[in-house]
Parts: structure tokens; C-alpha cells; sequence
């Protein structure tokens, strides 16, 4: 299990009161890599209620789209299947830190070629419910890369560090958006 049951109670919980959406505004950031790399297969690792996997469909249809979150009531099961690409937006920092390592190893195994994540570098907004910030991980990118190449048998071929600055709405919301394709190494 790369999750404890409490934590993926509380998520299921937080997901069903619509607490995490994301995933239609994320396709045009993703574009260029989906035109650069054109997966034929693709897992959206964290895909919350599938807003980005529909997206993706709906831009790509020649693509398969399947995905996995175990706070989803209709993707908690990860697919038994491998991917072309695997895919992940605002996820890694919301995994037990405990569980990381394991998480992304298996990411590794189910990726056969491609892969690009958007991994938060500072304190979510949201709370869960029992206190925590919802970003277990606040790490800096440098220290995300290297938990990747540990972990996952891949070459980083293209990273992007932008800063991320909500603080005028909550003053602890701050730090970098860490983007980062990798490629397979066989």
C-alpha cells in the first residue's frame, strides 16, 4: 500500500466535498509536451475527478487516458496496465513522505517512456482534516530532482522552476512550481 487508510479517508472525504479540482486549465501548459512526445498512452497519476483526462481526450482522442487517485471514488484502484507517459500535476507534495519513495519507484514502473510533473514547492491553502497542510512535502526543486533520478530509472531532459506567489490572498502561499520531463533510460 503506498497510502495509509486514514489519509486516503480523509482525501476520499475532501474529494467528495469537491475540495480538489484541477485539470482544464492544465492541458495548455501540457500542450507542447503532448506535441513533442506524443504519448499513445497515457496515466494521469493524481487525477482527482478527471478534469485533465477528459480534457485530454476531448484535444487527443487517438490518446488512451486512464487514471489514478485514491482519494477518487472512480479511480482509487491504480491500473494494472503500463503507459506510454505517465503525467502528474500538483501530486508528489501531497504524498505521505513516508510513502514517497515507494510511490515514485512504482510511478517509474508504470511509465515506458515519458513522463512530465508539475510537482508545488511551497504550502498548499488548503488544510486536511486533521490540521496538516494539505502539502506533506514542501521541498525545494533541487532536492525534488534528486528524489526522481534516486527513484525513478529516468534522464530529466527539460525543467522549469517559476515562481509561484499567492501570499496577497494567503500570506503563507508561496515558493515554486517546479515542471519537469523526463525520459525513460532502459
Amino acid at each position: 500500500m503506498i497510502i495509509n487508510q486514514d489519509y486516503k479517508d480523509q482525501l476520499t472525504t475532501m474529494h467528495g466535498q469537491g475540495r480538489f479540482r484541477r485539470g482544464s486549465k492544465i492541458i495548455s501548459t501540457m500542450n507542447p509536451f503532448l506535441k513533442q512526445y506524443q504519448p499513445t498512452s497515457i496515466l494521469d497519476f493524481g487525477c482527482g475527478h478527471g478534469e485533465f483526462m477528459h480534457s485530454i481526450t476531448e484535444t487527443y482522442p487517438d490518446i488512451t487516458v486512464d487514471g489514478y487517485d485514491p482519494g477518487s471514488a472512480t479511480h482509487s484502484e491504480m491500473p494494472a496496465e503500463l503507459f506510454d507517459c505517465v503525467v502528474s500535476a500538483d501530486v508528489f507534495e501531497h504524498i505521505e513522505p513516508k510513502h514517497l519513495d515507494q510511490t515514485l519507484q512504482l510511478i517509474g514502473q508504470k511509465m515506458q517512456r515519458v513522463g512530465w510533473f508539475r510537482i508545488a514547492c511551497y504550502p498548499a491553502k488548503k488544510i486536511l482534516l486533521d490540521g496538516r497542510n494539505a502539502h506533506l512535502i514542501v521541498e525545494q526543486p533541487a532536492w525534488w530532482r534528486e528524489k526522481l533520478l534516486k527513484n525513478m530509472p529516468v534522464e530529466i531532459v527539460h525543467e522549469d522552476i517559476s515562481v509561484f506567489d499567492k501570499s496577497h490572498k494567503w500570506p503563507h502561499v508561496k515558493g515554486f512550481n517546479y515542471d519537469v520531463t523526463v525520459l525513460q533510460v532502459k
